[in-house]
């Protein structure tokens, strides 16, 4: 049960959202401001200026905010787990599931609301809470380029937001899912054209206060942040979210590192886990309240492919068409592998059980909610990343007592 709600204005709300969440810190719910005249204020303000109440009053969400009850076990892992998976996740290791994908029916208009892709997959997944009731099941939404079509059209559309949270809302009932994950890639940028418009960092929020209404404050709304905590206004923002889920990966030109640790001299473009979570606390955001991305899979040139799975890994030292071009190499500041020719040409950038131990135990130096990886069919048959993720959270290869 949630203790008492405190009364708090807009800005002691941010400031109590910011301090970190402890055993000692109590769950609550943060209720709507004072308007002035002993009336909470309860009506649609829009939190960064776009749709406000006619009071001009911004509201104060209720997210759920660090309450474990609600957001699961901690330190969180999460896989990242599509239609696209072969096999049902085994969970033994994992606090939580994003599965993927929830797409808009109309991405060129952002109407109609979302679909599930192989929802008898999803039905599949949510059975897995029977052997593990600890168990975290949310719907991922968009994804990179045109797959996050739709958004910006749907977040300036006051009748289109609301069919998104209804059927959001649906989503969560109808499968008993515990949340909505937000893989929205960018507001205001990415790759994709249609339907990019300036005022999406503003629209965003306006989607997020919605969506909070819709599934209420025991349900986990996440969103997938790009790696240099840009495109989103996050003290508005986290009024809304319960936590970020940072994709600190895809931070090199390939091949060279995806997602090194710390910025070394093989690093030729973007930054370093370390720096994309440092930029992510300069914007506001609790250490507590971001989780790291951590990719199964690495960028490759010739003769390797653009980009090459851990599960294919034993492949490239096995076969003969690499010989002589597989010389695994060791970056000792990125503290990420790498290979490279016997001509000393870097070749690809991956992550291993090494370079993934070491950011489990980063995760748990730095006091972060968890870590987050991308994706479950990336692995190998014997769940060796995320099993050595586990045993550096967790001390041993299983989340569960």
């Amino acid at each position: 049960m949630r203790v008492a709600s405190y009364i708090l204005t807009a800005m002691a709300a941010f400031m109590l959202m910011s301090a970190a969440c402890t055993d000692e810190t109590p769950s609550f719910v943060v209720p709507a401001p004072n308007t002035g005249n002993g009336q909470t204020n309860n009506g649609g303000g829009s939190g960064n200026g776009g749709n406000g109440s006619s009071s001009g009053q911004q509201d104060v969400p209720t997210a759920s905010l660090c309450d474990p009850e609600f957001l699961g076990l901690t330190p969180m892992i999460i896989a990242y787990y599509t239609e696209n998976s072969s096999v049902i996740p085994d969970p033994s290791c994992l606090t939580h599931i994003n599965y993927a994908h929830g797409r808009f029916v109309d991405k060129e208009t952002g109407d109609g609301g979302i679909w599930i892709e192989q929802p008898e997959k999803l039905q599949k997944v949510v059975k897995l809470k029977e052997q593990k009731p600890s168990l975290k099941v949310l719907l991922m939404i968009g994804g990179w380029g045109d797959k996050a079509d739709g958004f910006s059209q749907m977040a300036r559309d006051a009748k289109k937001r609301a069919l998104f949270c209804q059927t959001c809302a649906e989503h969560i009932r109808n499968y008993n899912l515990d949340g909505i994950d937000i893989d929205w890639e960018y507001p205001t940028a990415g790759p994709s054209e249609n339907g990019k418009h300036p005022d999406d960092t503003k629209n965003f929020n306006i989607v997020l206060k919605e969506l909070r209404e819709a599934i209420g404050n025991e349900k986990i709304i996440s969103y997938a942040s790009a790696s240099n905590a840009d495109y989103v206004d996050w003290a508005t923002a986290m009024l809304y979210l319960d936590y970020v889920n940072v994709m600190t990966y895809d931070m090199g030109d390939p091949p060279y590192h995806n997602a090194p640790l710390y910025y070394s001299a093989q690093i030729t473009k973007k930054r370093s886990v370390d720096q994309s979570i440092s930029l992510h606390k300069s914007k506001g955001i609790p250490a507590d309240r971001l989780v790291m991305g951590v990719p199964f899979y690495g960028h490759g040139t010739d003769p390797y492919k653009a980009d090459v799975k851990y599960n294919e890994m034993a492949t490239v030292f096995s076969s003969s068409k690499y010989e002589g071009k597989n010389i695994r190499k060791w970056d000792a500041v990125a503290k990420v592998p790498y290979l490279e020719d016997e001509d000393g040409t870097f070749l690809l950038g991956y992550d291993d059980e090494e370079s993934v131990t070491l950011k489990g135990e980063y995760v748990m130096q730095k006091k972060l909610l968890g870590a987050m990886f991308w994706e479950y069919r990336h692995d190998d048959s014997q769940g060796t990343l995320r099993k050595a993720l586990c045993r550096a959270m967790y001390g041993k290869e299983s989340t569960m007592e």
